[in-house]
């Protein structure tokens, strides 16, 4: 969830690039993980997300005020996942490329289906993810935010922070530590809507 969701939504609605810009670079890696873990091919995850903000622009006017984002965009990306699996062209594509067969096709389809992406999700996944990181150091949290959130790589972070490269990586793993100990509580199901920077990756130093 964006900070002044409402804002965001009043400004999209307008037709403002600037918060279309800052939505797309929000949740973009959201959902292109999001559907990467139903649909493994990168190719195709990739347009579905590409067709998904092109859905949220071509409808910005019809957005009521308190449209939850989080939702919309997953449930849109939800709907377009499911299109694509069930469109024989992208069906023979990800089925040849041998990473996923037609009984885990089938499986990931109906587990779609089911998946809920209403409003109390979105509301518990943030509520986790913001007790995470409020529970780690300062300087711990400092650096966790500007790896996964700012995208900033371990030698921009070191330099930022007046530090050393081992302590950001030592940061990093500390931080990795406490949060994949609360992914282990988390259902399945609900890991599929965490963030890129929570999900894939976790031992990745950049």
């Amino acid at each position: 969830m964006i900070d002044n969701d409402l804002y965001i939504v009043e400004k999209l609605k307008k037709g403002d690039d600037a918060a279309f810009k800052v939505i797309y670079n929000h949740y973009f890696p959201r959902l292109y993980y999001f559907i990467l873990e139903f649909f493994p091919s990168k190719d195709i995850a990739e347009n579905i997300v590409q067709d998904t903000f092109l859905i949220l622009w071509n409808k910005r006017q019809d957005l009521n005020d308190d449209t939850n984002l989080a939702a919309y965009l997953y449930t849109i990306a939800k709907n377009n996942c499911l299109q694509g699996m069930r469109n024989l062209k992208y069906r023979r594509q990800l089925l040849q490329t041998e990473t996923i067969g037609e009984k885990e096709l089938k499986l990931n389809i109906e587990t779609l289906t089911s998946l809920n992406t209403d409003l109390l999700t979105f509301q518990e996944i943030e509520k986790i993810i913001q007790d995470t990181l409020a529970e780690l150091p300062p300087q711990c949290r400092r650096v966790f935010e500007l790896s996964r959130f700012s995208d900033m790589k371990n030698a921009e972070i070191a330099k930022e922070l007046d530090i050393s490269v081992k302590a950001v990586e030592a940061h990093i793993t500390k931080g990795l530590k406490k949060i994949q100990n609360y992914i282990s509580r988390i259902p399945t199901c609900v890991i599929f809507f965490l963030p890129q920077y929570f999900h894939l990756g976790f031992s990745e130093y950049r």
